[in-house]
């Protein structure tokens, strides 16, 4: 077969499974087409599953590309314009875009637990007890898992050493929570898909979030298609140096 006609068939099957072709697409349907077949079917697989509606794909593709630990502006600008094809509301994007943005916080979660541990060598950590929290912490506690429905342990040495930090980050990361445009299992899928991603990979937050999706009725299954989804990223190390090639051998 000539390879043009076979190169413009995998373009056409591609375009038509994911409903976008790209520059950095065609740089490596040039260079390597057998390897956009088979990325082309890594991508399929989540598709396949129907786990997730395309809109819901779409979105998770939108949260990973979008966290704070890759922020692939290419990737966001792509899977944002599918999104609105596939008829995403401006409401659903952002709260998307909210959610994801929560990862800012794990430098809290894991730094202030740490320098608890580092205080408490040197003899100058206070009490991280429920015990001795004040009136105003403990009523921060509360809302939390109220509008949680959880409490994580990592959260207590913040709560501790910093409630005025608790009290601004729970207010901000409320806003998604308050509104309600996506259900709350989706929104946990979310979390999940920034946390698995592997530009950060959160083990606490993994678990917290996938225990919180599956209470909120979502299946085993489109947990592990979110991770899926997560885990395609790796082609875009691909993706992204292909077109880099292309272009050095062009000029």
């Amino acid at each position: 077969m000539d390879t043009r006609i076979k190169s413009s068939h995998i373009q056409e099957s591609f375009q038509a499974q994911h409903g976008y072709w790209t520059a950095e697409l065609d740089a490596l349907l040039e260079l390597d087409p057998e390897y956009v077949m088979l990325y082309d079917r890594l991508l399929r697989v989540a598709s396949d599953r129907q786990s997730l509606t395309e809109l819901q794909r779409e979105l998770i593709h939108i949260a990973v590309a979008a966290q704070v630990t890759y922020l692939n502006r290419e990737a966001i600008q792509l899977h944002i314009g599918r999104a609105i094809e596939l008829g995403a509301s401006d409401a659903e994007i952002m709260e998307t875009l909210q959610l994801a943005s929560a990862l800012g916080t794990h430098s809290m979660l894991i730094g202030v637990p740490i320098a608890h541990e580092v205080f408490q060598e040197l003899g100058i950590a206070i009490s991280v007890s429920d015990d001795e929290l004040s009136s105003e912490q403990q009523a921060l506690k509360e809302r939390f898992i109220a509008d949680r429905k959880y409490w994580s342990p990592h959260w207590d040495a913040v709560l501790a050493y910093t409630p005025e930090y608790f009290e601004a980050y729970l207010d901000l990361s409320s806003v998604p929570w308050h509104r309600n445009t996506l259900e709350d299992w989706f929104k946990e899928l979310i979390y999940i898909a920034i946390d698995v991603a592997t530009t950060h990979l959160f083990t606490a937050g993994i678990q917290t979030h996938t225990k919180k999706a599956i209470e909120y009725g979502a299946s085993p299954a489109q947990v592990i298609d979110v991770m899926t989804l997560a885990s395609t990223i790796g082609s875009h190390t691909v993706l992204s140096g292909a077109a880099v090639l292309h272009k050095a051998r062009q000029g």
